[in-house]
């Protein structure tokens, strides 16, 4: 009888870091009755011999902890940071099971005990540990090929974990270098601490961090909008940040600041919407956006109090974040949903001496979008479970009757009682076929 584990396609590679050659051996064997052919197993017994591997198309990587030339603590993560998109099961000793475990969390697959597991385990960690990785890559490379700069650090060393091409791009650092640095080596030194302090919210899901100042590789300084997100990565508690390049903008922000004149050509052509308010909170001037925008005449907003025209922003950001930047003299930076207009707003307001200067940028559009890949990644990660938990109990009890039936005699009672257990098992495999294509409805908003 087949083993459903078999693996079909014997030119698939597979790369065994194993020392000890009676382990290697052993395993070897287990690999070519699981359909390996003996020159597709690729063997190191050196980490050096590992550095120095040139070729990186393995299907699959088995990795022994304890090397001559490099301990159980130190092996994972060169394996793993060399064979980033590869599979990886470790092979551990009774003795070292929770840092196995531990590796699972930094990226490896599974973990299998050194004498505790024949042919049939392996080939079974093999197939799952090949789908997980499906998966997780999945996820990598949306990650990595975001035209959005992004990049990972510790919530507690602030340093960072992971980046994608679009940062390295930004910064001019190689990846190994960006990986080598911390939070505050990318920022000019007088904001460090302030930046520290905005990430002091364990207990946030997201951030609107609004505008900072960044550095590159020569120096540069240049201004971001930072955006970030509470998350955990390779077994630490971590942050994602999306760290937009606004330079540009805001020069311009700062050039028409420092001037302090509100130059009418410029203002009616930016793209963002552009009010002033008096220290009544009447409107003084209002470009083409804001009037696009709050859908209203300009007529119908100069000289009107902007809490008469929104009464219902009184009870939002709008009132608390403009009250507090008169009140304190500081620029404020919020997002806020206007009530009576059901659109979400970027807002930059500046104190001056006449009343408020106000910036804002409708991102309804952007806002539902993160909301609909939150639902997206929701959903992704409760097919992975169910994947990887539900289907396969009916799939396991389905094999175990197919064993049982007596194909030498169909005639055989015991045959009817399997068939009727298959069609519960089918059942329910079908059941969670229909859950899973469920999950990946996300229902129109509108």
């Amino acid at each position: 009888m087949n083993n459903s584990y078999e693996i079909k396609k014997s030119m698939n590679k597979i790369l065994l870091i194993e020392d000890d050659d009676f382990a290697f051996l052993s395993i070897s064997q287990l690999l070519k009755g699981a359909g390996y052919s003996k020159e597709g197993i690729v063997r190191c017994a050196m980490m050096q011999e590992v550095t120095d591997l040139e070729q990186d198309d393995f299907q699959l990587v088995i990795t022994d902890l304890s090397l001559p030339d490099s301990d159980y603590a130190d092996t994972f993560s060169k394996v793993h940071a060399k064979f980033s998109y590869i599979p990886i099961i470790v092979l551990t000793g009774m003795n070292e099971i929770d840092f196995a475990i531990k590796t699972i969390q930094n990226g490896a697959q599974d973990y299998l005990v050194k004498g505790d597991f024949d042919q049939k385990m392996l080939g079974k960690a093999i197939h799952y540990a090949i789908e997980r990785k499906k998966i997780a890559n999945d996820y990598t490379r949306i990650f990595n090929e975001s035209p959005v700069p992004m990049y990972i650090f510790d919530s507690d060393t602030f340093k960072f974990l992971s980046v994608n091409t679009a940062a390295l791009e930004q910064y001019g650092y190689t990846r190994d270098e960006f990986l080598a640095l911390k939070l505050e080596d990318i920022r000019s030194k007088e904001n460090v601490a302030a930046f520290k302090k905005a990430f002091d919210k364990p207990h946030e899901l997201y951030l609107d961090l609004g505008q900072w100042r960044h550095m590159q590789k020569n120096g540069t300084l240049f201004f971001v909008t930072i955006n970030a997100h509470n998350t955990s990565f390779e077994g630490k508690n971590a942050w994602i940040n999306s760290a937009i390049n606004v330079d540009k903008k805001v020069i311009a922000e700062n050039a028409l600041l420092e001037k302090t004149k509100e130059t009418e050509n410029i203002l009616q052509s930016i793209t963002d919407g552009f009010f002033t308010l008096n220290n009544e909170w009447k409107f003084t001037y209002v470009n083409k956006e804001t009037v696009r925008t709050l859908k209203h005449k300009k007529e119908d907003l100069l000289g009107k109090s902007v809490w008469d025209i929104f009464p219902e922003d009184k009870q939002s950001k709008f009132y608390s974040e403009y009250t507090r930047a008169k009140k304190d003299n500081v620029s404020v930076h919020f997002v806020e949903k206007y009530p009576s207009l059901n659109i979400w707003a970027s807002v930059n307001a500046y104190p001056t001496k006449e009343g408020l200067t106000v910036y804002f940028v409708d991102i309804t559009e952007q806002h539902n979008h993160l909301e609909m890949i939150e639902q997206q990644n929701t959903r992704l990660r409760e097919i992975a479970w169910i994947q990887s938990h539900e289907v396969r109990g009916p799939v396991a009890n389905i094999q175990g009757l197919l064993q049982l039936f007596n194909t030498d005699d169909f005639a055989d009672p015991a045959n009817k009682e399997l068939f009727e257990n298959l069609k519960e098992a089918t059942a329910k495999l079908d059941e969670i076929t229909r859950k899973i294509t469920n999950h990946t409805f996300i229902p129109n908003k509108d």
